[in-house]
Parts: C-alpha cells; structure tokens; sequence
C-alpha cells in the first residue's frame, strides 16, 4: 500500500495537505468544517489513482461499516477494531488483485514484443488443402 500512498501524494499532495491541516486546526468539528476539503480529496484520488477507485469501488461496504463505528464510537474508537481490520483486508484483497493484473498486463505486453506482433494470434492455412 506503501506504492498508494506515494501515488495519492504524487497526484493529490495539495488536497491532502489542505485536508490534514483543516483537520489539526478543527479539533472537534473538523467533520463538518472539513467536508468540502475531503470531498476534494476523493475527487482526486479517484480520478488520479487507479487503486484508491478501485478500493473504493470494491470495498465500499466495509468502508461505510467502519465509518458507521466511528461515527457511534467516537470516544472510544478501538471499538472500530474489527471493523478496521476487515477494511484492512478488503484494500490489500485489492490491491493484490491490481498487482496481478498489472504483472498479467506486463506479461502479455513482453510477449507480443518479443513474438513481434501487436495483434492477436494468426491462423496459417495449409496450402495443400482442397477448396
């Protein structure tokens, strides 16, 4: 998730740095007082790094779930503990399935360079046949 993270502040510094700010800087109400900042954030990471929109897509449930805890738990958050661990497990599910296809994706792209074609498989037909 390290190689995320890198390409959430690649693409996304400004916004996440507003965000982390905005919530320093509003203790208690940073929810309400940081919506707009947050929504910015999402915005673009989901148009800029390809895993967090898939994470997102992916593990919506379980992201709302969490966010329910906290939001029922907030004084005492290590309630959530379980409900983060699931998280935990659905963005590294992702995250192993993009690697996956990104080394398929890869894989594929050695082969027809090395085979020197850009197209698909041909079919030879043998000359000897009738008709």
């Amino acid at each position: 998730m390290d190689q995320t993270l890198d390409e959430v502040n690649k693409h996304c510094g400004e916004q996440v740095q507003a965000y982390a700010q905005c919530v320093d800087q509003h203790g208690e109400t940073w929810k309400t007082d940081c919506a707009t900042l947050r929504q910015a954030l999402t915005k673009c990471t989901d148009e800029n790094v390809t895993l967090m929109k898939m994470v997102r897509m992916s593990c919506q449930p379980v992201i709302d779930r969490y966010q329910e805890c906290l939001n029922k738990n907030q004084k005492d958050p290590s309630v959530c503990i379980d409900t983060l661990r699931d998280l935990y497990e659905c963005t590294e599910g992702v995250g192993q399935m993009m690697e996956k296809m990104n080394a398929l994706k890869t894989k594929h792209q050695s082969q027809m360079v090395a085979g020197g074609s850009t197209s698909g498989p041909s079919v030879v037909k043998d000359s000897s046949e009738g008709i």
